[in-house]
């Protein structure tokens, strides 16, 4: 599975959730600075670096998950270069023009998008939600009923996975065989689908009626028995990127 947290020894894994989110917010508030190809490359080749070193991330683990934003930026860059005026000619097909600027401006988009999402699984993967609670509540001073929601939502992001699988694994068995055509595949996404949705439904309520019996959200504050610290590591990727973002930003202004 792509989406959920695995222990591991890295650096990222050593930074504090605060931290981890500090460098999130400064990412992606980087990659909107600037609306080239070059500078948003440069932005995609540095986080897919730090996914794969500082995380240590496999290349194949990363593409795995990356598949899925794939296909939706192929479509997202093709609508680009054609919606998107320009001055410079680069091809021209009968009545179709495609210019250099559009070109530019959808590689630009596309890697942007590219770019938060391989930040946002190094967060997912490095993260334990338990250690996301504790340091919304502790360090940000976030509600405890508000970080726990955020929590939950990390752990179904595994946990809607893992049930697909099953679904999919107890179709074939029942000799329900995905065939070809869309309107077979529309039959075969509703026949996926539903016993997914139903599932989904029977777990949330179960969570729900569990939080209730142990009275959770009862009291205004609650007590800890672990608690976050931010380490070196932590301070260092904060820092970094802070500054990262600062001097972006003046790049930006001057230039």
């Amino acid at each position: 599975m792509t989406f959920q947290y695995y222990p591991k020894e890295s650096f990222m894994h050593k930074v504090d959730p605060v931290s981890k989110l500090i460098w999130l917010v400064c990412l992606s508030l980087s990659v909107f600075i600037f609306n080239t190809a070059i500078p948003e490359f440069i932005l995609f080749l540095i986080t897919f670096t730090m996914a794969v070193g500082l995380a240590r991330l496999k290349i194949a683990f990363l593409l795995k998950g990356l598949w899925v934003i794939l296909v939706f930026s192929l479509g997202f860059f093709i609508l680009q270069v054609f919606m998107v005026p320009g001055q410079t000619l680069w091809m021209e097909w009968g009545s179709i023009r495609i210019y250099q600027e559009s070109v530019n401006f959808a590689v630009a988009i596309t890697l942007r998008m590219l770019t938060i999402f391989i930040s946002s699984l190094i967060f997912v993967v490095t993260t334990d939600p338990r250690d996301i609670v504790l340091a919304l509540s502790q360090k940000l001073k976030v509600p405890y009923r508000f970080a726990y929601a955020i929590s939950i939502a990390l752990r179904f992001i595994p946990t809607l996975e893992e049930e697909a699988r099953v679904i999919e694994t107890a179709q074939m068995i029942r000799g329900v065989r995905k065939q070809k055509g869309w309107k077979n595949k529309l039959e075969n996404m509703k026949r996926f689908t539903l016993p997914l949705l139903m599932s989904s439904i029977r777990r949330v309520q179960v969570t729900s009626i569990t939080m209730e019996a142990k009275g959770y959200g009862a009291y205004k504050d609650r007590t800890y028995i672990r608690h976050i610290r931010i380490l070196k590591e932590g301070t260092i990727l904060y820092v970094a990127s802070i500054c990262t973002l600062s001097i972006l930003t003046i790049l930006k202004i001057v230039g």
